[in-house]
């Protein structure tokens, strides 16, 4: 291997052109202390075949090594050091931009070119083939950093040199080719060992060069952990039963406007609102974590299959009667991350996604938590084994399913107006596919009693005028199909079913279909949206109107992409999106058994009036954080927080402090960062505005804006520069 020798020196990393993305701003001053030797090329496959003969490639680049995983290339790297007695490694990213930036001015970002020689004469730093560097991926901090390493705790791992995703419909294959662009993937992102060798998945245009240095790195960065990963309560008390012959219902707004439904970048700024958010946000996933508390996530684009979707997560914490602010959550560097899908079993959580338009993409990809969302495993890519049907796009829908004898369904589109569902027989060890196909995209599963899978609708299909069904008794191998009463959906419709523990199916969808496929069912007579009630498992079905419903993009009162669960107290949880707003519904059978419409007069206000039995609490984290708070009983039967809230770090400096009257925030809530610097500044009146200032390291103000019901107070933003 031929190596070219670098000096040490200083340079501008980072960027802003305005092509720029966030995460390569602000630009900053790095520092190189020690000089450093850095392959010419990219390690060949001769090369990693010396090392392991059996490692699956992307052949299609040779003689370059692509298709490896950031794993596979570290232990490479580990292994030439015990053959040569030389210390090798991957490139720190900030080494990669700084031989990047070699012969050009300060500050120039223009695209590199691949046909151009560089000026030390390293070959391919951009082209077909992206590489790998050492470091987590991180945001940028200002001021100077001396031999930065990235961060710990990452999900991804830094990928330099050109675009991640095949296909973009910004066309930024050029703009990826800046010497400050940044992508990346989780470190195991390459083919699965002892899958199915003839599937592509993990054949990615990823390879790799190697640094020689024995000069040490600065540690890594503080990893980032954002406000919907913080002061997770893990204690869990049997909720009180609302009583089950009492009607429930509750509406609240979830995400904030903007950045929900608002075009407005100038307002988004304005509004301090974090540059990683979109106006779009889509397809959530939702669950009822084993502590009680919700969970949202959702992708949040301008176009949906841009490069630069990220997902975002909003929670309402177990005995609040509103959700908290949405905080970003886990955005993959350059490539786009697409329809979360969260799965709770026991104590344990998972979050299914896909890149459907990376380079090498499985069908999903997942990560774990076994402590209700406060921190995740990496992430696993599946191992597919056996034959595959037609294949299947990777976008997950809304529910998974475990049958009577152990096996786990994770349902996603097809090619197609069809669904599918992905099977692991092992507990994620290997996954199959069963080969059968529904009627239908974005297809919603239940188990039935007799073991076998319901699959209820699907847009863009029908039959005989209705939406379908069809139900599995074989793990989805086949599929019996007939039709339902309810009205086949189309763009911008995803209906949501779910076996409550009533043994009940609950349903939910629209009255019609959002346009084209086929006029509503002559029988049908209702617009806008619905759910229902099954005693026999889907065969017949109790309908109610859901009349506060709210507006969608195609003009009607809609749930667009739903998800429905249910918690411990027996109440139902339905969210929606592509709707204006995104809204949380809470209710119970009780009320959709009930003959009144009677949400319109309490659809938005707290249903609680009185509380008792308030109690104190104290939980201490694994890292020495702390929680302290006061929940008592309400009239209304639920258990709400009640009085002061107080989060501290490991160290005992305030980290949150904030005041529950009925689960609402009252008063003074501030936020501080891990030094114990505060950064937000809440003041809640009792007339429903809440005013917000953001702080800068320093203590200078950054913004000032105001909001009622998550949504900003027209003309209330000001940003301070």
């Amino acid at each position: 291997m031929e190596f070219i020798a670098l000096t040490p020196g200083s340079f501008l990393m980072g960027s802003n052109d305005p092509q720029a993305v966030w995460d390569e701003k602000p630009p900053h001053r790095v520092t190189i202390t020690q000089p450093f030797l850095i392959s010419r090329q990219l390690v060949s496959i001769d090369e990693i075949r010396r090392f392991d003969a059996n490692l699956k490639l992307n052949e299609k680049f040779a003689p370059i090594a692509a298709g490896i995983s950031w794993t596979d290339a570290h232990r490479y790297c580990q292994w030439l050091t015990e053959q040569t007695g030389e210390t090798h490694r991957l490139p720190t990213e900030a080494e990669w931009e700084y031989v990047a930036r070699m012969g050009r001015a300060a500050g120039d970002d223009s695209p590199l070119d691949p046909a151009a020689a560089h000026p030390l004469g390293v070959e391919s730093l951009v082209g077909a083939v992206r590489q790998w560097c050492l470091d987590d991926w991180a945001p940028y901090e200002s001021g100077e950093a001396i031999d930065p390493s990235g961060s710990s705790g990452s999900f991804f791992k830094i990928v330099r040199g050109g675009a991640l995703d095949e296909i973009s419909v910004l066309n930024e294959e050029p703009a990826s080719r800046r010497p400050s662009a940044r992508g990346g993937a989780g470190a195991n992102f390459g083919p699965a060992k002892g899958a199915n060798p003839d599937l592509p998945f993990g054949l990615h245009n990823i390879g790799f060069r190697v640094v020689k240095s024995n000069a040490p790195l600065a540690l890594p960065t503080r990893p980032v952990i954002f406000f919907g990963q913080q002061a997770i309560k893990q204690t869990t008390r049997r909720p009180v039963q609302t009583p089950a012959n009492h009607p429930h219902f509750r509406r609240r707004t979830m995400l904030p406007t903007p950045p929900e439904n608002d075009r407005s970048e100038d307002g988004m700024y304005k509004a301090d609102i974090h540059p990683s958010f979109r106006h779009h946000n889509h397809s959530p996933g939702f669950e009822v974590l084993p502590n009680g508390d919700l969970l949202l996530i959702v992708y949040s684009s301008n176009f949906e299959y841009d490069p630069a979707v990220g997902l975002v997560a909003a929670r309402m914490r177990s005995g609040a009667d509103e959700w908290d602010f949405v905080s970003p959550f886990l955005n993959t560097p350059s490539v786009n991350d697409h329809a979360p899908m969260l799965f709770t079993e026991g104590s344990r959580v998972t979050l299914f996604w896909g890149n459907p338009r990376a380079d090498g993409h499985f069908p999903f990809q997942y990560i774990i938590s076994d402590d209700s969302g406060r921190s995740w495993s990496q992430i696993h890519y599946p191992k597919v084994v056996g034959p595959i049907g037609k294949p299947g796009k990777p976008q997950p829908i809304n529910s998974a399913v475990r049958d009577m004898q152990g096996v786990l369904y994770v349902s996603s589109d097809s090619t197609g107006p069809q669904s599918l569902l992905w099977a692991t027989k092992d507990d994620g060890e290997s996954w199959h596919d069963p080969l059968g196909r529904t009627v239908g995209r974005h297809t919603t599963f239940a188990l039935r009693s007799d073991g076998s899978i319901l699959a209820m609708g699907g847009k863009d299909s029908h039959l005989d005028g209705y939406m379908p069904k069809a139900v599995s008794f074989d793990g989805g191998k086949t599929w019996e199909k007939s039709h339902t009463p309810f009205s086949p959906l189309s763009s911008a419709q995803r209906p949501s079913l779910l076996k409550l523990a009533s043994g009940r199916m609950f349903m939910a969808g629209d009255f019609q279909p959002s346009k084209g496929l086929t006029p509503k069912p002559p029988d049908i007579h209702e617009t806008g949206c619905y759910v229902a009630l099954s005693e026999d498992d889907g065969e017949n079905w109790h309908i109610k109107k859901l009349s506060a419903g709210m507006v969608g993009k195609r003009g009607f009162e809609t749930l667009g992409y739903c998800a429905a669960r249910q918690s411990r107290d027996g109440l139902i949880h339905l969210i929606t999106s592509v709707t204006y707003p995104a809204v949380h519904y809470e209710l119970n059978e009780a009320w959709i058994l009930s003959p009144e419409v009677t949400e319109a007069e309490i659809a938005t206000a707290n249903t609680a009036t009185e509380i008792a039995n308030v109690q104190s609490h104290r939980e201490t984290q694994p890292d020495g954080s702390s929680i302290e708070w006061h929940s008592g009983v309400a009239n209304d039967g639920r258990t709400l927080l009640h009085g002061e809230e107080i989060w501290r770090g490991p160290g005992g400096k305030f980290l949150r402090q904030v005041h529950w009257t009925l689960g609402r925030k009252t008063g003074e809530e501030l936020l501080y960062d891990a030094d114990g610097i505060l950064r937000e500044r809440w003041e809640h009146d009792d007339d429903g505005v809440s005013r917000r200032t953001a702080f800068k390291p320093d203590g200078e103000i950054r913004a000032t804006s105001s909001w009622r019901d998550l949504k900003l107070v027209p003309g209330s933003a000001q940003r301070f520069d």
